[in-house]
């Protein structure tokens, strides 16, 4: 579409050929467009014609959010969450190439520190929703305290999870296509545990200061792990290609035990970066 103004100042808009080109594209493009969007943005796309009215629902992905309650009279966030609960009950059964969930809903039930188990009993039914879809990809950014991940499925490629309190064991022993795992600000106080993952890293990590956890992925080739409180346990990897490890406590704040548990787990990379937290930062780099 393009616009002249004539000599006497009005405004004469031309129209090339009538052409929607958006809606001449396959309906497959269409969607996978339409995958990019929020859900909330996808779905209202069924007012623009006749065509669009149910494109929402093969959409191969759902990127939802549960909004923060900031009026309590309003309702906002119950309406939040009736929404989800819609939009997936309404949806066909396509197949998910990702789904992201994204929760920052509070509950403090009277006392003044968030419920965080609530906030994950919240989103828990989404995520088994989208694990019986065929998810590939899953997101999950949301403060929640979580004590029974359970993660089932033979299609599951990549997780992420973002700040997410963990007291229970990352089995993803029955995720057997897992490739990559990441994690960022997170609380983990258990073991993480996987055949199939080839890819970890934890970011900002939080582990247990009393009690060691243990890492369990024979087939990683590369990991990254950026963390506080005791250094995890890092059984075999003799696949490891590169491996980043940082603030490693030195020898004075947990004794020579700390590096001799990351070392002995990092012993077959062929390129390693060590990073320890002191006084003065100490850089440990080793080649083929």
């Amino acid at each position: 579409m393009s616009e002249r103004a004539d000599d006497e100042g009005s405004t004469e808009t031309a129209v090339a050929g009538d052409e929607d080109r958006i809606s001449a594209l396959p309906d497959d493009v269409l969607r996978h467009l339409l995958s990019f969007l929020p859900s909330s943005d996808s779905v209202q796309t069924c007012v623009l014609a006749k065509r669009w009215r149910t494109f929402w629902k093969s959409v191969p992905a759902l990127r939802i959010e549960d909004e923060p309650k900031y009026d309590w009279i309003d309702g906002k966030m119950e309406r939040s969450r009736t929404f989800i609960n819609e939009l997936l009950r309404l949806r066909d059964p396509t197949p998910l190439e990702v789904c992201v969930i994204a929760s920052i809903y509070f509950d403090t039930d009277g006392y003044d520190c968030p419920n965080y188990e609530k906030a994950f009993q919240r989103i828990e039914p989404w995520l088994q929703y989208a694990l019986s879809h065929e998810v590939r990809v899953l997101q999950v950014h949301a403060g929640s305290l979580t004590t029974n991940l359970g993660l089932v499925s033979s299609h599951l490629k990549r997780v992420e999870l973002r700040f997410m309190q963990f007291e229970c064991p990352l089995d993803f022993s029955s995720c057997p296509q897992l490739d990559v795992l990441k994690m960022s600000n997170c609380g983990i106080s258990s073991n993480i545990l996987s055949q199939s993952l080839r890819h970890l890293e934890i970011k900002n990590g939080f582990f247990d200061s009393d009690i060691r956890s243990r890492i369990s992925a024979p087939n990683l080739i590369s990991l990254k792990l950026d963390q506080d409180g005791l250094t995890p346990l890092l059984d075999t990897m003799p696949s490891l290609v590169t491996a980043s490890v940082g603030d490693v406590p030195p020898f004075e704040h947990y004794g020579e035990e700390s590096f001799s548990v990351v070392l002995e787990g990092l012993s077959s990379a062929t390129n390693l970066k060590l990073r320890t937290y002191s006084d003065e930062s100490e850089h440990v780099e080793v080649s083929p």
